[in-house]
């Protein structure tokens, strides 16, 4: 059986601890690589690569940040997704474990926390078993590691201090209720492990003579990099932990000796500070310092010996620590995922639906901090929901398109290829307007013969003959009627017309029409002329039988 894993994530170091193993930790660099797996730590700290790569710093404090951090080859990364490959090549060092048990910073936020679970998806190496690791946060997973230690107080309030590079931390639980949180976690960025050693660099370059000026240290241009420079002073830092002096190599030749009294003057203002500010988080949670029964030290910082002692003394109570201080957290979360029920190991259900493959794709996130936010269920897809009913999904486009007809018919015919299928029936919309066109047409036709019949019937009546004053020709046909409208006597307009062959043997007696003056406007006059002639009908005296249609229509 494999062995629980903690891992903890800080601003300056990375730690990996299994259970009954000594911690590894690494610095907060990343190395990204072509041809082999990331590696975690410094360039020196991995003597092993076989090829350079893109390193990458100040990912943990951009986690949940959406602005990528930019590589020196112009690719993009987001600072969740380094953090998340700095720790499967942090549990790849330490060769896995099960179960992982994460412990993030306690000044997080949920989003933050939520953001790096999101990430777990990418690296199988941390889902181990099907189980994604259970996420916590540091005060807690340090908490758990104090509670192992002899004599730590189950009653009362104990405020934990976690001394980290970037700043400390501070935590009030209740150990009377289960070490419940007490307010939210306060983060003091003026008091920090990179602060005092800025501090530390600027006594040295104040009060250290050099040899080719009159002035300190700072004048000189023998002192190299800044950054070198403050790692020597980190170094002296942590060995003045245990030891009454240090040698700080701040440039060739020019080794400065630095002793604990020295040092312990340098941070004694800022610690001063730092502890007014633990007593104002007391008084804003309202705990009186009776109530406070122990004050805890973790972290990196916890190791120098005045943080303890001024701290037991300013609040009048015993402090507690662990062996290893800086490596507290990672050695609580291995001892936090030991305590946890295993998670079932059964094998993932097969996938008929290519729907469920995002459920059976997703990690386990049950197990994460009590009291810490829990995503809402996802939305099942149509097809998974229970209450879904089987029937064809209704079509709720526009009625004319027939794309919602054409996809039915699509997948209702499973023997026709739809290339041999002929045109089905109209659809509704469109027999209506046939229907109507029709009808139309045929009403138009009816109405047109119903005024032709009526019009023409009265126009074929047989004229009236009247007595002729010479006797016809007996083969002459009857001439038709004439007719004289006389509407004013003003102009007078005589018709004549050629005779047709054969000369007829009368003649035909004019027709005079006569207009009366325009002024008195008498009524209209009709007289009827017999007939002069017996001559066939022109076309002329034909054409007055189409005007009786035209006066309907005026």
């Amino acid at each position: 059986m494999s062995e629980s894993l903690g891992l903890s994530i800080g601003v300056a170091n990375l730690v990996a601890a299994r259970a009954g193993s000594a911690p590894v930790t690494r610095r907060s660099v990343l190395t990204l690589f072509d041809q082999q797996p990331s590696e975690v730590g410094l360039p020196e700290e991995n003597p092993t690569a076989a090829e350079s790569g893109l390193v990458m710093r100040g990912f943990v404090e951009r986690v949940g940040d959406r602005t990528p951090l930019v590589a020196s080859d112009g690719t993009k990364y987001l600072g969740d997704a380094l953090t998340v490959e700095a720790l499967e090549a942090m549990a790849r060092s330490v060769g896995y474990g099960t179960p992982i048990t994460i412990a993030v910073p306690a000044y997080w936020s949920e989003g933050q926390s939520a953001a790096l679970r999101e990430e777990f998806f990418a690296q199988p190496g941390l889902t181990t078993a099907g189980a994604a690791p259970a996420v916590i946060s540091d005060a807690e997973a340090a908490l758990t590691a104090l509670r192992a230690e002899p004599g730590f107080p189950t009653t009362g309030v104990v405020a934990l201090c976690d001394f980290g590079a970037a700043g400390t931390t501070v935590t009030l639980v209740d150990a009377g209720s289960g070490f419940a949180q007490i307010g939210p976690s306060v983060r003091d960025r003026d008091f920090s492990g990179d602060a005092i050693d800025q501090l530390i660099l600027n006594h040295l370059r104040g009060n250290t003579p050099n040899a080719d000026t009159t002035g300190g240290l700072a004048s000189t241009t023998r002192m190299g990099s800044l950054t070198r420079q403050l790692e020597q002073c980190r170094h002296a830092k942590e060995e003045l932990s245990s030891a009454s002096a240090a040698t700080v190599a701040l440039g060739p030749g020019e080794d400065v000796q630095l002793s604990r009294n020295e040092f312990e003057e340098i941070i004694s203002e800022s610690l001063d500070r730092f502890l007014g500010s633990v007593e104002e988080i007391l008084q804003r949670n309202e705990i009186r310092t009776s109530d406070l029964t122990a004050v805890a030290a973790v972290g990196g910082g916890a190791s120098i010996p005045l943080l303890g002692a001024r701290l037991s003394e300013r609040l009048g109570v015993p402090l507690h620590s662990t062996p290893a201080p800086a490596f507290s957290a990672a050695v609580g979360a291995a001892a936090f995922g030991e305590q946890q029920p295993p998670a079932p190991t059964t094998a993932a259900p097969v996938v008929e639906n290519p729907t469920e493959l995002a459920a059976a794709a997703a990690p386990d996130m049950t197990q994460v901090l009590p009291g810490a936010r829990i995503e809402e269920d996802r939305p099942l897809a149509w097809s998974e929901d229970p209450d879904a009913d089987d029937g064809p999904v209704p079509y709720t486009g526009p009625e004319h398109s027939g794309q919602y007809v054409r996809d039915a018919m699509d997948f209702d015919d499973s023997e026709d290829d739809g290339y041999g299928v002929g045109p089905g029936p109209l659809p509704w919309y469109k027999r209506t307007a046939l229907v109507f066109g029709v009808g139309s047409a045929a009403l138009a036709l009816l109405l047109l013969g119903v005024v032709l019949a009526l019009t023409l019937g009265r126009n074929e009546t047989p004229p009236v003959t009247p007595p002729s004053q010479t006797t016809p020709a007996p083969s002459a046909p009857s001439t038709p009627q004439t007719v004289t409208v006389t509407e004013s006597t003003t102009t007078t307009t005589t018709t004549s017309e050629a005779p047709p062959p054969p000369p007829p043997t009368t003649t035909e007696a004019p027709v005079t029409t006569t207009q009366p003056p325009t002024t008195t406007q008498p009524p209209v006059t009709t007289t009827t002329l017999p007939p002069t002639t017996t001559e066939p009908p022109s076309p002329t005296r034909d054409r007055p039988r189409l005007f009786p249609l035209f006066p309907r229509w005026r």
